[in-house]
Formats: C-alpha cells, sequence, structure tokens
C-alpha cells in the first residue's frame, strides 16, 4: 500500500520538497489511511545502463506492507520527495519494523505507520530512503528475528537483503542503499558485510558485535567481497550482548585503561584490527583512537573503517544516545554519505 502526503502544507512541511531524506522505520503489515493520506501510483522506471531506476518521489509517500517476489518479508518505505539515498534498518531479535522507527525518532507514536506521523522534515533534509524490513519467525518460537549466524529465522536472509537492495534501487529511485542494524539486525548486518558486501555501499552495527560463522565456536573474521564501509558501535555497559556473543580474550591492563573493559570488547577490537587489515593494510594502536567524554573511536582507512564503544551505554539504542550525545540516525546518516 502507497499512502503519500500530497497535502503536506499542514505544519511540519514547508520544506519538505526542497530536499529528500527517508531514513524512517515502519510496523509491518499495515497502515491507517486518514484525511491527510491520499491514494498515488509509484512513479514510472526510468533506465540508467544495465539498472532499472525509478523516477524519483516528488511527493512524501510512505508504502506499507509491501513484499519482494519470493520473499515473506512486509517492507515499510518512507519516500521523501527528491531523496536519492537509501538506508535499510534492521530491528532486533523480537523486534518490530514500526517500535525500530519509533526508537530512532522517524514514527511519532509506537503505532502501525501513518504519514502524518512521519517525521518527514529530517527525512527531507537529509535526502534518505528510510527502509524497514520484518524479520521473521521461526517454527517453534514467537519472536522475530535474522539468520545471522547466532539466530535462523527459517528464511535466506542474506538472499532477501539482496534483493532488497536491488528493489529499493529499482522502485523507489535511489541511486545508493547501505544497511543498518542494531542487535542481532546488527549481528545481521555483519553478515552481509561478509558474504554479499557489494549489495550495499556502508555498514553500520549498533550493540550487534560481529559474530563467527561458526558460532558459538570462535573463528576468524571474515574478508568481505569489497572494501565497503562499516562502523561498529558498542555500549560499554552492554550486558546483553555476552548472551549472543561472547568474547574469547581477557582484556589486558593496556586495553582496560583504552576502554575495553570486558571481552566483548575486546573481541570486537580484535575484528576492527582484522577489518582494517583486509580494507586497506592498516593495523590501528590502541592508542590511535580518539577520545571523547562518551568513549574512544578507533579509526582506519581514512575513516571507513571505525569502531566506537560508548562507555556507559547499555543496549537500548536509547541509553546508546544519550551517553553519545547523538542521535543514532545522525550518526548513521553521517558515517554513510
Amino acid at each position: 500500500m502507497s499512502i503519500p502526503l500530497l497535502a503536506f502544507a499542514r505544519h511540519h512541511f514547508t520544506r519538505a520538497l526542497a530536499a529528500a531524506f527517508c531514513l524512517s522505520l515502519a510496523a509491518c503489515g499495515g497502515g491507517g489511511t486518514s484525511g491527510d493520506d491520499l491514494a498515488e501510483p509509484l512513479a514510472q522506471p526510468q533506465h540508467d545502463g544495465s539498472r532499472r531506476i525509478a523516477a524519483v518521489a516528488t511527493t512524501h509517500t510512505l508504502h506499507v506492507g509491501i513484499k519482494i517476489p519470493g520473499h515473506p518479508h512486509a517492507v515499510d518505505v518512507y519516500q521523501p520527495a527528491g531523496a536519492t539515498r537509501a538506508i535499510v534498518f534492521l530491528h532486533g531479535r523480537g523486534g518490530r519494523t514500526g517500535l525500530l522507527a519509533y526508537e530512532f525518532g522517524f514514527n511519532r507514536t509506537k503505532a502501525a505507520p501513518t504519514a502524518k506521523n512521519v517525521d518527514w522534515d529530517w527525512l527531507a533534509r537529509h535526502g534518505i530512503i528510510a527502509v524497514f524490513p520484518q524479520g521473521q519467525t521461526p517454527p517453534g518460537s514467537t519472536r522475530s528475528t535474522w539468520s545471522n549466524y547466532i539466530q535462523d529465522s527459517g528464511h535466506d536472509d542474506v538472499a532477501f537483503l539482496h534483493a532488497l537492495s536491488s528493489h529499493v534501487t529499482a522502485q523507489y529511485g535511489a541511486t545508493e542503499v547501505s544497511l543498518a542494524g542494531h542487535s542481532n539486525g546488527g549481528a545481521m548486518a555483519a553478515r552481509m558485510w561478509c558474504e554479499s558486501t557489494p549489495s550495499y555501499k556502508a555498514y553500520v552495527t549498533l550493540a550487534g558485535p560481529m559474530p563467527s560463522s561458526t558460532h558459538p565456536i570462535p573463528s576468524g573474521t571474515c574478508t568481505p567481497l569489497a572494501p565497503a564501509p562499516y562502523h561498529a558501535v558498542v555500549g560499554g555497559n552492554d550486558s546483553t550482548l555476552a548472551q549472543f556473543a561472547p568474547g574469547n580474550t581477557v582484556p589486558t591492563a593496556e586495553q582496560m585503561a583504552a576502554g575495553l573493559t570486558d571481552m566483548v570488547l575486546v573481541s570486537e577490537w580484535i575484528r576492527h584490527q582484522d577489518r582494517s587489515r583486509v580494507i586497506c593494510g592498516d593495523r590501528p594502536a590502541l592508542e590511535g583512537g580518539s577520545v571523547a567524554a562518551s568513549g574512544p573511536t578507533w579509526n582506519a582507512c581514512d575513516a571507513r573503517i571505525r569502531y566506537t564503544v560508548v562507555t556507559h551505554a547499555e543496549h537500548p539504542i536509547a541509553s546508546i544516545e544519550q551517553h553519545a550525545g547523538i542521535r543514532m540516525a545522525d550518526l548513521i546518516a553521517a558515517f554513510v554519505q
């Protein structure tokens, strides 16, 4: 279903047609229609070389519950006028797209998304199309998830996310698509960086350290198929991660002093060193990090490979934002630009 806002002149959208940004998160399988929500056909596709590129939207449009042929996942797409960049956001285990959109600040309520409740101002200002797919619930479980080595959704989520990137380009006029995820969604984003790297321009994981392909048995860091940028953000007080991404290296005194205070943080530091080495040959050093009040960040490969520890943050997005002093949507949008 498509729910455009043709009558967007009400309070929030006097600037919206000048820029485009749609980084939004939405609840699956629904979306009501109000007096401000009018139906509109999708833009007619254009062609760019061998790739089918849709025309850029001229109105703010919320597409709810779309399906990619061959896959069961419901997808919500927040498409502001003029936007040509896209970010796909993956929720954590048991998550719902609408709740994730609310946690990132794109939906004003936790209810099923409607166009009038979307923060179109932010999306249009950044020029991003926000895409929120719903993870699947495996047989015998009541919690949705992703097939990311740690969990198994019962579906080929690598194939789905590859197809989703192509669909967003073909149907919504995106010239580039990046991938971000929180918790188990972050682990899924990490798997995509390893196994389907060219599907997305850049990758960001929040509270989702890179898992081993042999989980729970530790194994080496993967070699990606392309040198895509990667930013891992982890809370220093995150007690949830040890349940699904246990570290196997006890911190040294030097690592403790640098802010790597537990095994999970140290394990992700080793992954960061490995990612830097395979992407550009860099070997980050502990003393080479930049230290802010919120915690340390290590950059490599001209800041295309990045690792941030938010010292006092716990697992939820709200906690990471509170202690980092920045909205995670802003952090993601800045990194993938």
